[in-house]
C-alpha cells in the first residue's frame, strides 16, 4: 500500500423521529450535546417531505431537494458524467502523446540504422 494516496472515509448517521413528544423533544434539545444550528430571524425551513415521496425519488439525485437553497448543487449523475469526459479527454492525451513517441522512436531507429559515412 502506499501512502501517497489520501484516504477518504464518509460517515453518516441519521435517526428521525416523526413525531417525538414534547417531553421528549425538549430533553433532546436541552442536552449540552446538542448543538442546534440557529436560522436568522424571519428563515423558514420547508416542511419535511413525507417519507413515501422520498422513496420515490432516483437514488443520488439531489436537484429537486426542498432543501437545496442551503446546500451547493450537486448530483451524482452530473459527477459521474463530469468524470466520464475528462476520462477521454485524458485518454485522448495519452493515445496523442504514445503517437508521438512512436514518431520519436521510429525517427532514432531511422536515424541508428542509417550508415554513417
Amino acid at each position: 500500500m502506499t501512502t501517497k494516496k489520501p484516504v477518504v472515509v464518509e460517515l453518516y448517521d441519521e435517526i428521525v423521529f416523526p413525531d417525538p413528544s414534547e417531553a421528549f423533544l425538549s430533553r433532546v434539545q436541552g442536552h449540552p450535546a446538542v448543538n442546534l444550528p440557529r436560522l436568522p430571524a424571519g428563515v423558514t425551513l420547508p416542511p419535511p417531505i413525507p417519507v413515501e415521496d422520498a422513496s420515490k425519488r432516483r437514488k443520488g439525485d439531489t436537484k429537486d431537494h426542498s432543501l437545496t437553497q442551503w446546500f451547493t448543487n450537486f448530483s451524482e449523475a452530473d459527477e459521474l458524467l463530469q468524470l466520464a469526459a475528462a476520462r477521454q479527454r485524458v485518454q485522448a492525451h495519452i493515445a496523442k502523446l504514445r503517437r508521438q513517441i512512436s514518431l520519436i522512436d521510429g525517427q532514432q531507429q531511422q536515424f541508428k540504422s542509417t550508415p554513417e559515412q
